[in-house]
């Protein structure tokens, strides 16, 4: 079973790291791993949208994998979630490609420029694929964006416009390029934040974090063996 697990910054994936053997340096971005039965690749795109589409892109280009998994922290857009909670992301959308008007932003759907249900989109949804039970953490909807949202207009806006549960700036553009390649995906996110206007006191970023890796370990001793 070949893994690849994609999180954006080196903070977000230490701590498995250190629990891991490391096999090999297959470039300055991915680093190969071995935990148990998985042969696992690390893939550190950076932050954002263009970063992980690019660098996920090149990785899967050179190398096959089963499964690719995006871990990493999340704000929650609810008060339902807890600071800490670990949550698996089964759908996604982009937050901040459109056109402003006036007194609206219309999404790339409205607009007319894209079909609800234009590959790889379901319904404007970008789906994760099914587990079937392997993950087994609350299921939430997430939203992508290239900056991180901390005014009140701005986030009420947001709110009013989709349905998310939790922010990430990655989720979206993981998905996008896993279902183009014919890839598996999942994404796992750890809620450091509550996505309000900022302040950083709040946050709880290390416990964020070492709730991410018991969730990811957990879920790397489940994971099947690929049929065929």
């Amino acid at each position: 079973m070949q893994i690849l697990i994609v999180a954006a910054t080196t903070m977000e994936i230490k701590l498995i790291v250190d629990e891991l053997e490391k096999v090999e340096e297959e470039s300055h971005f991915v680093k190969t791993y071995r935990f148990e039965d998985l042969n696992i690749d690390i893939l550190v795109s950076g932050i954002g949208s263009s970063f992980a589409t690019f660098h996920l892109t090149n990785a899967l280009r050179e190398k096959k994998y089963d499964a690719v998994i995006n871990i990493g922290l999340a704000g929650s857009l609810i008060q339902e979630l807890e600071i800490g909670e670990v949550v698996n992301v089964v759908s996604e959308e982009f937050a901040d490609l459109g056109i402003e008007k006036q007194h609206e932003f219309l999404t790339l759907f409205e607009s007319g420029h894209i079909g609800i249900n234009d590959f790889p989109f379901e319904n404007g949804l970008l789906k994760a694929s099914n587990s079937n039970g392997w993950i087994k953490l609350k299921k939430v909807k997430g939203v992508t964006t290239n900056k991180s949202y901390g005014r009140d207009t701005s986030i009420a806006e947001m709110r009013e416009k989709f349905t998310a549960h939790v922010e990430s700036m990655e989720g979206a553009a993981v998905f996008y390029v896993c279902n183009w390649m014919g890839v598996d995906c999942y994404q796992i996110r750890s809620i450091s934040n509550y996505v309000e206007p900022r302040d950083s006191a709040k946050w709880n970023i290390p416990l964020a974090l070492v709730h991410l890796k018991d969730a990811l370990s957990a879920i790397l001793k489940q994971v099947p063996a690929p049929v065929g």
